[in-house]
């Protein structure tokens, strides 16, 4: 037999059915979010290297107009990663004949590109390139990626 209740007195705490419901809610949120959460940080970074892109060529641009030619051109240590400390999520690099290079030996084109590196290895968008005329295309990017979707103003 279970005891009578003291008159006024109250049961505290919530019950296991309770807990267990809350606990499913608080699952399938999860489930939804995380994924939402992860391409949202994903394009973030993907936005720190089309901007470090740009801050490149801007460099490259400086450097022609006092030098007249891109030959003998490199990046800086400060333009050649982003995020610029910590673990990088893109290697900016320079492009001729298709092969990386330190330093430019063309005289009138550069290429720069932003290759995928640490916890962006993966992302569907692939390597963002940069032009000297202002070109931007996708390399190594998933079946069925636009260059509007991951290359703003592209």
């Amino acid at each position: 037999m279970s005891r009578p209740r003291a008159p006024g007195r109250r049961h505290r705490g919530f019950t296991l059915l309770e807990l267990m419901i809350t606990c499913a809610i608080i699952a399938i949120l999860a489930t939804i979010a995380y994924p939402s959460y992860a391409e949202h940080v994903r394009a973030s970074r993907r936005a720190d290297a089309q901007r470090a892109l740009e801050e490149a060529s801007q460099f490259l641009r400086r450097r022609y107009s006092s030098m007249d030619t891109h030959a003998g051109a490199s990046l800086p240590a400060s333009l050649q990663q982003t995020p610029r400390e910590g673990e990088a999520a893109y290697r900016i690099v320079l492009v001729e004949n298709n092969a990386v290079v330190a330093t430019l030996t063309a005289a009138q084109a550069y290429t720069l590109r932003a290759l995928r590196t640490g916890g962006m290895a993966d992302d569907r968008c692939g390597d963002l390139e940069l032009t000297h005329t202002g070109a931007r295309r996708l390399l190594n990017a998933a079946a069925g990626t636009s260059l509007p979707a991951c290359f703003k103003g592209g």
